[in-house]
């Protein structure tokens, strides 16, 4: 069991033992007509505590947001640096998530290997630091008519998953 989990167990079994409390409270304060401030006081503790309980089970896990922010703040440049002092370190940092990355198109291919679906598997190059590196961009079917307007040589932005630094799949283009 997470920390998260815990907590949320925590304050769901107190939410229910202040929903009990209070409903004792407030069957035995309407019997001797007094007490009820002490009630009040209870049905909002476990309220609160219900609310807590919903917003801890709402909020997202600890590594999507850390996820989140990487993907929001990292190049192709740092990815590729990443890959190659540690790929294993570098996968889970980076594999299987989306980002956006901006290179030049060295070659197009609409069959092959990497193309069982349709749609067309780019070669791109970029430079990181002193070296031009080359690697593979896949755009499904659904971005046929949009790589009609690009050629070899062009630069283009796409957003796309990482699998590794030298391949990209689910690419789109980014106008």
């Amino acid at each position: 069991m997470n920390d998260k989990a815990f907590v949320i167990g925590v304050f769901v079994v107190l939410s229910a033992f202040l929903i009990a409390l209070t409903v004792t409270s407030v069957l035995s304060a309407i019997k001797k007509k007094k007490g009820i401030f002490v009630s009040f006081l209870l049905s909002i503790v476990s309220v609160a505590c219900v609310w807590f309980s919903v917003y801890l089970m709402t909020l997202p896990e600890r590594d999507e947001i850390q996820k989140e922010e990487i993907q929001s703040a990292v190049t192709f440049s740092e990815i590729f640096r990443e890959y190659e002092k540690n790929e294993l370190r570098a996968d889970e940092l980076y594999k299987n998530n989306r980002y956006i990355v901006t290179a030049t198109i060295n070659g197009m291919e609409t069959d092959g290997l990497l193309n069982w679906s349709g749609g067309a598997t780019l070669t791109m190059e970029t430079r990181v630091d002193n070296t031009i590196v080359f690697f593979y961009a896949e755009f499904e079917k659904e971005q046929e008519e949009a790589l009609k307007d690009v050629n070899v040589g062009d630069e283009i932005t796409f957003e796309g998953e990482c699998l590794s630094a030298g391949t990209w799949v689910e690419c789109e283009l980014i106008e």
